[in-house]
């Protein structure tokens, strides 16, 4: 490259020295070291925002569903390629018929798996089952503090009291559990409640209210839900920050700035890897090509990935903060920037700075 820059990875300041060191080798070598299955696309719940559901007749327009003997193999060659952090998510993946089967596989090939669940299914033989074989840490969705908000957000009955059911079981089996909410408009008013059960049950909670809109769940309704007074006032303190003390550089290429450039990737229900949760490309399916074939390839789409050239030309480009997952998400492509999402930058700049002159004296 004719630039540097310093990888995400390394301002990963929680890790310990010794994987910190890990994560470096990794990327140096373009290791996949940490990867994300996404086993299915099915869900118990139906969450207005979610960008991954599909229901069950949906599924053939989008491709074929993994098996569990597909998924155990793609795990088998993803750690001889070098994986060693595994997420295992959904949709919901404890309704993955073959769960159970791939559960036990993974389990026992040396990976560090965190298990993403809204937890409502955790009980009984699945109890049993991650009882018998933990994993190293699980992360719960949660969506309110009472079955009536559950209603408004995921659209199903007592989804509270079957969620709190899973957490409580999975605290009596000494799983380590982290909460995580996304907060959109049918929940934004229950948000201290939130908060004060993780309190409550010592448990950490990480609120966010970053949704984006998406291209892979036709039935989303992200973009009519979330909470559009929050996200512009992050974006104009992010405008700020930027143009105070990190303008962004239109010279990097956009993979570079997440931090699973060169280390992570993202297998999809149907066989896709990807680099991002949030694109539908590129389509480098696992299951007619070697695994390590597919990250090579992976690793070419990053780097030949470039910005629109609207972006290169534009006026507020280094206070501009985006990734080709925001321009899949909001523009319907990392290839293209609509007006209407330019716009609405350009606004938040206008009320962060001024007028345009303002702009060309700093520049």
């Amino acid at each position: 490259m004719s630039y540097e820059f310093e990888p995400a990875c390394r301002r990963m300041e929680w890790l310990d020295p010794f994987y910190k060191s890990v994560w470096e080798k990794a990327y140096q070598d373009a290791i996949p070291i940490s990867g994300t299955f996404e086993l299915t696309p099915r869900c118990n719940f139906n969450c207005r925002m979610c960008y991954v559901h599909l229901d069950e007749k949906q599924i053939p327009w989008y491709g074929r569903e993994m098996t569990g003997k597909e998924w155990i193999q793609t795990a088998h060659a993803a750690k001889e390629a070098g994986t060693v952090w595994l997420c295992v998510t959904g949709g919901e993946p404890l309704v993955h018929p073959d769960f159970p089967e791939i559960w036990k596989e993974l389990t026992q090939m040396g990976f560090f798996i965190t298990l993403q669940t809204n937890a409502s299914l955790i009980q009984g033989d699945m109890a049993d089952l991650l009882a018998e074989y933990p994993p190293r840490a699980v992360k719960i969705t949660l969506y309110g503090s009472n079955d009536e908000v559950y209603e408004q957000v995921c659209r199903v009955k007592d989804g509270f009291s079957r969620v709190d059911r899973g957490i409580r079981t999975l605290r009596e089996l000494k799983i380590p559990v982290q909460l995580i909410s996304t907060v959109i408009r049918q929940n934004l008013e229950d948000v201290p409640r939130m908060a004060y059960y993780a309190y409550q049950n010592r448990l950490p909670w990480m609120a966010t209210g970053g949704v984006k809109a998406t291209v892979r769940n036709p039935d989303s309704q992200a973009r009519m839900v979330r909470v559009e007074e929050k996200l512009e006032q992050q974006k104009k303190e992010e405008i700020r920050y930027r143009l105070e003390k990190v303008p962004v550089n239109i010279e990097r290429k956009p993979c570079t700035y997440c931090k699973d450039y060169r280390l992570g990737y993202w297998v999809t229900w149907n066989g896709m890897m990807r680099f991002c949760s949030f694109m539908n490309e590129p389509d480098l399916s696992v299951r007619d090509r070697a695994f390590s074939q597919a990250w090579q390839e992976l690793i070419q789409y990053e780097e030949a990935l470039d910005w629109p050239e609207e972006c290169k030309t534009c006026k507020v480009q280094k206070a501009c903060m985006k990734c080709a997952g925001t321009l899949a998400a909001e523009c319907g492509s990392p290839h293209r920037v609509t007006e209407e999402f330019c716009n609405k930058v350009k606004k938040y700049y206008d009320d962060e700075k001024g007028e345009w002159n303002i702009w060309e004296d700093i520049m």
